[in-house]
């Protein structure tokens, strides 16, 4: 029996009426690769501008805490890996046609930020979500989980990073990180279930669960996957829109992308639990694609 869940995305009806950037994929749902892939064109890139705790200091604006967290397209987060590079969920790309990206601000609606087109979206090729994603209810279930949700998106032109409000976050390449560390998380996702995007970034603190209590649903697994939960007093947890989005350690590093949420999800409770694609299992391929 499925424990109660919701996948952590809108769909934006415009977005996927927009012409959206090539996406280069091995078809998910029909024929996965897991063994002999095809071979990508690698190309080299500078080193990631080093990110500094987004808890060093409460008192700056969001945007400088997470100089890495961005908008991708209508209705998903992603996180600078690059100048040319952002790292989302791949699920986004069933949803949105990702055709931009806007990084450096609070506000999507003041007119502050800096604007980039995707030139090429990467979906990892080992990803998957079943048939039963787009329409779970048909199935009459109420978990979906996917696997190995990443996405590269590469920039027509790079991001001049500054370290403040635009910044790389360097790639985890921890195994396994315990439970009890408190990571950081940022976007710009529904506050309720059913609501629109927040036009302002919201932060949160959360702490990374031990392996044994994410296993409790029968679809986590620890190769490529981790889980937190918001932390007291406030518990927070994802919820539309916050797909796609980092979750970033204490030293600055990228360590998951925000994929699926489980139990009273429909409506955004506060304590449910999130669960992220855990980023150093895909760092060969992230490699691999971008040269970082």
């Amino acid at each position: 029996m499925y424990s109660k869940a919701v996948v952590v995305f809108c769909v934006c009806a415009c977005a996927l009426a927009a012409a959206g950037p090539r996406v280069n994929r091995v078809e998910p749902l029909t024929k996965p690769c897991f063994s002999k892939c095809p071979e990508l064109n690698v190309r080299a890139f500078k080193d990631p501008t080093p990110v500094v705790s987004p808890r060093d200091d409460l008192t700056k604006p969001i945007n400088e805490r997470y100089p890495s967290a961005v908008l991708f397209g209508r209705t998903c987060g992603g996180t600078i890996i690059g100048d040319k590079w952002i790292l989302s969920a791949a699920h986004c790309s069933l949803f949105t046609s990702g055709r931009d990206i806007l990084a450096g601000t609070n506000n999507t609606e003041d007119g502050t930020g800096i604007r980039r087109r995707v030139k090429k979206l990467y979906v990892h090729p080992r990803f998957s979500v079943g048939p039963y994603w787009l329409n779970a209810d048909s199935y009459g279930i109420k978990q979906v989980a996917a696997r190995w949700d990443f996405l590269l998106a590469e920039l027509e032109e790079p991001l001049e990073l500054d370290g403040k409000i635009l910044a790389a976050a360097p790639i985890d390449d921890i195994a396994e990180h315990q439970g009890g560390e408190t990571v950081g998380f940022a976007g710009f996702g529904a506050e309720q279930h059913g609501d629109v995007m927040r036009p302002d970034e919201h932060a949160m603190d959360l702490e990374v669960l031990p392996n044994s209590s994410c296993s409790k649903l029968i679809e986590f697994d620890p190769q490529d996957m981790l889980c937190a939960t918001g932390r007291p007093p406030r518990y927070d947890t994802a919820c539309n829109g916050d797909s796609g989005s980092g979750l970033i350690s204490d030293s600055g590093s990228v360590i998951g992308v925000a994929s699926w949420v489980e139990n009273d999800a429909f409506e955004c409770k506060n304590g449910a639990i999130i669960y992220f694609s855990r980023v150093s299992a895909a760092r060969d391929w992230i490699k691999q694609i971008t040269g970082i």
